[in-house]
């Protein structure tokens, strides 16, 4: 069990979260029923968290908050849809 979270930690949940959201895309583009439903809210949330995982993966982080601004900066830059976006 880890006491705290450190860089490479934070950097496996958010890919781990990236393979759950790419594994479960057509079942949350199914229900999706806001703002519109569209049935594109699990691949806009995919692409978006996508871009964080690719430049999660070329890089080693000495810190949580290097690693979480490398996150927020792709997610930012990748967003796609208004589900990315929110």
């Amino acid at each position: 069990m880890r006491d705290y979270i450190d860089a490479a930690a934070f950097k496996d949940m958010i890919l781990c979260a990236d393979k759950a959201l790419h594994d479960n895309t057509q079942i949350i583009n199914d229900m999706n029923v806001f703002p519109v439903p569209d049935g594109d809210t699990g691949t806009n949330m995919g692409l978006t968290l996508n871009n964080a995982a690719i430049e999660l993966r070329k890089k080693s982080f000495d810190s949580v908050s290097a690693a979480a601004d490398c996150v927020a900066s792709a997610l930012l830059r990748g967003a796609r849809g208004n589900s990315g976006v929110i």
